[in-house]
């Protein structure tokens, strides 16, 4: 049986995949806007 650390641990590794920690931090960097190229096309 797993240890009460190595459960906890697991669930919070779990817990940050599913709220998107990833995603999120992406966009912060990135932003959200999207490019000129996607707003007005290629001219």
């Amino acid at each position: 049986m797993a240890s009460k650390t190595k459960k906890l641990e697991f669930i919070r590794t779990r817990k940050k995949a599913a709220s998107g920690k990833k995603r999120k931090a992406a966009s912060r960097t990135k932003g959200t806007t999207k490019s000129q190229k996607a707003l007005f096309g290629d001219k």
